[in-house]
């Protein structure tokens, strides 16, 4: 799992086709103290309602969206 506050990894895994990791997660604020992306994170992993193998989540502190990642074919 990737995670990261780094916009491109989006278009390179959508866009692009850049083969993706198990799951990418992008968090989509600026954190207001070193632990707020932590405390998130923790949150995130605690709510059985998601899973994340698999999935592009993009996370801000509104909502929580995410798409499934797109598998690149060997030799297709």
């Amino acid at each position: 799992m990737l995670i990261t506050f780094d916009r491109d990894f989006g278009a390179l895994s959508f866009k692009q086709g850049v083969s993706a990791p198990e799951g990418i997660m992008l968090l989509r604020f600026i954190p207001v103290t070193p632990l707020e992306p932590a405390a998130v994170l923790f949150d995130l992993l605690g709510d059985s309602r998601l899973a994340f193998r698999g999935k592009f989540t993009a996370v801000d502190r509104e909502r929580v969206r995410q798409r499934s990642l797109q598998t690149k074919v060997e030799g297709g």
